[in-house]
């Protein structure tokens, strides 16, 4: 892959990686003119895609199944033209928004995954993919805890209007309400990503650093679906009961059990405790 194909494949997946998000806001705050600011970004970075594949064709003389950077790339040129093109024809309103993410993650994976600074002694400056992993999943663990305490806020005030009166220092219900789909959602969109790079990296390239059963991963599963049945419930079905907030709180509760109660299971090959003990000293 020539210097000039990754300039082109970089400026897509940044491409991506920005309608990703404006997508996500105008899922959140309904506004269509960020949703086609987003499909204009995705169309950019299609075309420049594009050209990037039949640049790099032209100037390696090599087959569309050279490498893992050119079939995935392809992968994700068609995955979002199918996308596109069957929400253009069809009632599918948010294919391009689940569609998008997933084209970031993949062609992110050839980018970065076999980047590796093997001189740095901490693994997450090591591994850039690791780092970028842990760095979402905890910007989805803040999203996360400001949703649960919105969702607390709003339990808390409707409980108190049932008795007939109101707390002066709890906000409106609608106010606790939106923020609650507000930080959820943020929470969600950055949870997603970083959960996703967590399980491409156990299944992958960290073999030897984790063991086949980390429970640490997989606990983080029922939290990103509570939180996704509520933005489910709360964005698509448009279900504004209160009730809905108590997968947030469920889910958040989960993530502190997993965070705090659960640890990876690394490979003592790869980090002995004799190393950590000689590293303090």
């Amino acid at each position: 892959m020539t210097i000039a194909c990754i300039i082109t494949l970089t400026t897509s997946l940044c491409f991506y990686f920005l309608a990703s998000v404006l997508l996500h806001v105008s899922f959140v705050i309904r506004k269509n003119r960020w949703r086609e600011y987003g499909l204009y970004l995705i169309i950019a970075g299609l075309l420049i895609q594009i050209f990037g594949m039949f640049l790099h064709a032209v100037l390696s003389n090599s087959s569309p199944f050279s490498s893992m950077l050119v079939i995935v790339s392809w992968l994700v040129i068609t995955i979002l033209t199918i996308a596109l093109l069957v929400e253009r024809f069809t009632r599918l309103r948010y294919l391009v928004f689940l569609a998008t993410p997933l084209a970031f993650i993949a062609l992110l994976y050839p980018l970065l995954m076999p980047v590796e600074f093997k001189e740095s002694e901490i693994i997450l400056l090591r591994f850039p993919w690791l780092g970028a992993h842990v760095v979402l999943t905890l910007v989805g663990y803040v999203g996360q805890a400001l949703a649960f305490c919105t969702a607390t806020t709003y339990i808390l005030q409707k409980n108190k209007l049932k008795r007939g009166s109101l707390n002066q220092y709890l906000p409106a219900l609608d106010t606790a309400s939106k923020a609650t789909f507000y930080f959820s959602s943020a929470g969600f969109f950055c949870f997603s990503l970083g959960l996703s790079m967590g399980i491409i990296w156990y299944f992958d390239a960290p073999g030897e650093f984790l063991h086949g059963q980390d429970l640490k991963i997989w606990m983080a599963i029922p939290t990103w679906t509570l939180f996704g049945l509520y933005l489910y419930r709360r964005g698509i079905k448009r279900d504004h009961s209160g009730h809905l907030k108590w997968l947030i709180i469920i889910g958040f509760l989960s993530a502190i059990i997993n965070l705090v109660g659960i640890r990876h299971d690394y490979d003592e090959q790869y980090f002995p405790k004799s190393t950590e003990n000689q590293n303090f000293e």
